[in-house]
């Protein structure tokens, strides 16, 4: 596994229960668009279990450090890394130990943003279609952030689950 930031300390993973307030009233102090927000808060529910595990109590999506260098403009917000089997694949994995939650929650804001992974938004990574329904957000955030594969084709229940929080994600973000 390639660590793709040496120069910061390796600190022991933990998995941290901070609940989804927090993150709720970060996402909307972070000043992001309101299809940004939503989007962000449905990753966190899905990436971290309703915030009931938060890598490090700063990292709710499984952003990585093993998978390449974040823009320039985040170094300053990295503190640490931690490494961990994933989930998903039992493969280890390096992951990044924000310096705040709040920073956390910006950088992924920001993210989310840049690669159009957002309803009104155009994906840039891996599948570059325009996102217009939840049901597109759904089958795209499998394709662009979950699987990485543009072929990947979500399961009802995946759909029906991921529309439903974007149901509850338009009453906490207006």
């Amino acid at each position: 596994m390639k660590n793709f930031y040496p120069e910061k300390e390796i600190v022991p993973f933990e998995s941290v229960s901070i609940g989804m307030q927090p993150i709720i009233d970060g996402i909307k102090e972070a000043g992001s668009p309101v299809e940004v927000q939503r989007t962000v808060y449905i990753l966190t529910r899905n990436e971290s279990a309703n915030g009931r595990s938060v890598i490090n109590g700063t990292n709710a999506w499984g952003v990585q450090s093993d998978s390449g260098k974040w823009p320039d403009k985040w170094d300053y917000a990295i503190a640490a890394t931690a490494v961990k089997n994933e989930n998903r694949t039992g493969k280890e994995r390096g992951f990044v130990v924000f310096d705040t939650l709040e920073n956390g929650i910006k950088f992924m804001c920001e993210r989310i943003q840049a690669r159009g992974l957002y309803i009104g938004g155009t994906t840039k990574k891996i599948t570059n279609v325009p996102i217009h329904t939840p049901t597109e957000l759904a089958i795209n955030y499998y394709r662009e952030w979950v699987t990485g594969n543009k072929n990947y084709n979500p399961t009802k229940q995946e759909i029906d689950n991921f529309t439903s929080m974007y149901n509850q994600s338009t009453k906490l973000f207006s």
